[in-house]
């Protein structure tokens, strides 16, 4: 069916030239079946009074005309009927007339003599069809342009570098530069410091396709230096081959949002009279640093400090002076605590300090030995000098419990039988310091001869693994059958054994222990199999190592293919070069290595690589908290792939639920060890677990 007919208008002076179009749409009328309407004009003049009075769809247009010449003649015609589609008639056959006739906004040209039919039928529509597509991209840049200036949020356009491109007014209001000066800025001049390192990494994510969109609250620095909270919505345009073109942002400025939060906050997690945490944000805090201690194995004082006779003050003086004590008491303490220190309000005239990342649990005298001298100087309070005392109780995390509640419970014990004591003055956790001491001095003296007494027995906890369900290797666990106290776990002497030196003793009697006893196992017609047994650091430091572990070997008739030696990567890292020349020659001998605590220390791939380690071990705190810590999946993720592609098998240890089970399966987890498979057993029940023959054989002697 033919379509509606073309209005062509033809400028054209030369007779035989405009004979010959219309003769050639004669025929594209009979071959396209489209109708059209000519009109002819032989002067530029004539063309555009033509088009003052009509509308046409498109033009042909000759640019050399009597009354006008060159690129002169398309400029009129634009100028009279914008709107209208050119499709030049021209002699030139260069493409530098062609390039600046389409720079000028001239949709096609033709060259005279080459013109037939399909030629100038596929002009003329192709010349509509782009001016049509034109004006669509012009109205609708118009509307966006309309759009972007008006809306009431701030929006802006960045090159892949992120150098502004294009801003509107709402945008620079909120950072209070002009137009001018924000196009000549990067997102990254505007974002604030501490949120540039997070900014980069989150821009070049969208930019590699890692995310869709950049959505989030963030800070930027206004012109005149105060910071601005703002909610940024970023998305990128690429082109068709994925490339970015430009990234798109919408900011809304959300500070005085942010500061009613912040505010909220503040009065939630704080005690209003002294600005201190209080009881709920002090449970946060101390469960935070709980976790960093057990991470990096180190101690936490727990300090509970109750004001003496306080209750005087309120009854004398009335509750407002006793606002006023409990400020200069707040402020006294403060003052007396290392910055990493943490100090709260949790009751009328309680306080409650955790001084964190302490050597030894004593260290917390000298803390608190500073806040009772501070109470010796006067208070002046209501116009009156008052004298005002503390007791305070001590417990020490893990020396006293690992539990955070049962912790402060002793603190608060503590602190009670300070007051008993005659106030003023500082306990630790039943017993005091001194007692403490003798204690401490007993339990060494009892340690150093527990081995001569034969009170040291081994257990032994199962290792899995997970793509058999086959127990394919063992730990051994010291365990100490203390004269008083009866079987005592490894937390409650190895620290002492460490401190005292006599670890390496307790880790020779272990070795040599175990040898034995497996190869009592052998002799009774068991399979070989594989245990591991822990060095120290005072025992891997030991120059002699090498030497005494062949002879317990020789003596124990010992198969080196069946033992494995664990030491924590913190040791293993300590002096590389040694690690090295120690690990290789026991590797040589048989023995294999694994790495323990792994991922609570600072290892270099390099250094692993150069390490004969054929298993790393996971350390329990990353296990712990797997189902709901985000980051320890993630480092179990990475530290299994890593240990893949060294070639290493990875073991997770401390694993008690299915749960934690099916996510290690996940992750590429070859081995488990913990309470899901087993706990430690002693030698008589291991014998029975091995006779079910669920052990695998030791897969360097089976």
């Amino acid at each position: 069916m033919a379509g509606p007919p073309l209005k062509i208008l033809l400028v054209e002076d030369n007779p035989a030239d405009a004979v010959s179009i219309e003769f050639l749409l004669g025929e594209i009328e009979r071959q396209q079946q489209q109708r059209y309407r000519l009109k002819t004009a032989d002067s530029i003049s004539s063309g555009l009074k033509a088009l003052d009075s009509e509308t046409f769809d498109v033009v042909l247009l000759d640019f050399e005309l009597p009354d006008s010449s060159g690129f002169d003649t398309p400029r009129r015609v634009q100028e009279r009927a914008p709107e209208v589609p050119i499709v030049a008639l021209t002699g030139h056959s260069d493409e530098e007339f062609a390039a600046r006739a389409i720079s000028m906004g001239v949709q096609d040209y033709l060259i005279k003599g080459r013109i037939v039919s399909d030629l100038l039928y596929r002009a003329v529509l192709y010349a509509i069809e782009r001016k049509k597509s034109q004006q669509l991209l012009k109205n609708s840049e118009e509307r966006f342009r309309a759009f972007f200036e008006l809306t009431g949020v701030g929006a802006f356009q960045a090159d892949p570098s992120g150098r502004f491109v294009l801003v509107n007014g709402s945008f620079c209001n909120i950072m209070g530069y002009d137009r001018d000066d924000l196009l000549s800025l990067s997102f990254g001049d505007l974002t604030h410091p501490d949120d540039l390192p997070g900014h980069l990494k989150e821009f070049e994510l969208l930019l590699n396709g890692g995310q869709s969109q950049y959505d989030t609250e963030k800070r930027f620095v206004h012109k005149d230096g105060r910071t601005v909270w703002v909610h940024l919505s970023m998305t990128l345009l690429r082109d068709a081959k994925g490339r970015p073109l430009r990234a798109m942002g919408i900011v809304q400025d959300i500070t005085g949002k942010k500061s009613a939060e912040e505010e909220i906050k503040h009065i939630a997690d704080h005690d209003a009279l002294t600005g201190l945490p209080n009881r709920r944000l002090f449970i946060e805090l101390t469960r935070l640093e709980v976790a960093q201690a057990r991470r990096n194995r180190k101690k936490i004082a727990f300090l509970f400090l109750d004001l003496d006779r306080f209750k005087n003050v309120n009854d004398t003086l009335g509750h407002g002076a006793g606002d006023e004590m409990l400020m200069e008491v707040a402020y006294r303490i403060r003052h007396n605590l290392r910055k990493s220190d943490t100090v709260a309000r949790v009751g009328g005239d309680e306080f409650n300090i955790i001084l964190p990342d302490i050597a030894r649990g004593e260290d917390g005298s000298e803390i608190a030995s500073k806040l009772v001298a501070s109470f010796q100087a006067p208070f002046f309070i209501a116009g009156h000098e008052l004298r005002m005392t503390a007791s305070i109780g001590i417990s020490v995390y893990p020396d006293d419990d690992e539990d955070m509640d049962t912790l402060f419970r002793y603190a608060d014990i503590a602190m009670y039988y300070a007051k008993k004591q005659g106030r003023n003055a500082f306990q630790f956790y039943n017993p005091a310091i001194n007692t403490r001491s003798i204690e401490r001095m007993q339990m060494e003296g009892w340690l150093r001869r527990c081995v001569e007494r034969d009170e040291l027995s081994v257990h032994y906890q199962p290792q899995l693994e997970i793509k058999t369900g086959k127990i394919i290797s063992a730990e051994s666990l010291v365990r100490w059958n203390h004269p008083e106290r009866g079987l005592l776990q490894p937390k409650s002497f190895i620290p002492l054994a460490e401190e005292t030196g006599l670890i390496a003793a307790i880790d020779l009697w272990v070795l040599n222990a175990v040898c034995r006893q497996v190869r009592t196992w052998l002799d009774a017609g068991f399979p070989p199999f594989s245990i591991t047994v822990n060095l120290s650091a005072r025992l891997f430091q030991d120059p002699e190592l090498v030497v005494k572990i062949s002879k317990i070997l020789k003596d124990t008739a010992f198969p080196a293919d069946c033992l494995g030696l664990e030491i924590t990567e913190s040791v293993a890292m300590s002096n590389i070069e040694y690690t090295a020349e120690q690990l290789g020659k026991l590797a040589e001998m048989g023995m294999h290595i694994l790495i323990d605590d792994f991922g609570t220390g600072y290892s270099s791939l390099n250094y692993l690589k150069r390490l004969p380690i054929g298993r790393l071990k996971i350390d329990r705190t990353f296990i712990e908290d797997i189902r709901t810590d985000p980051d320890d999946r993630a480092i179990i993720n990475a530290v299994t792939a890593m240990a893949h592609n060294l070639r290493m098998k990875v073991i997770a240890e401390g694993v008690e639920t299915e749960d934690q089970l099916e996510f290690l399966r996940g992750a590429g987890c070859d081995e488990i060890q913990g309470y899901l498979v087993s706990k430690p057993l002693p030698a008589e029940e291991f014998s029975k677990l091995i006779a079910s023959g669920k052990f695998s054989v030791c897969p360097k002697v089976g």
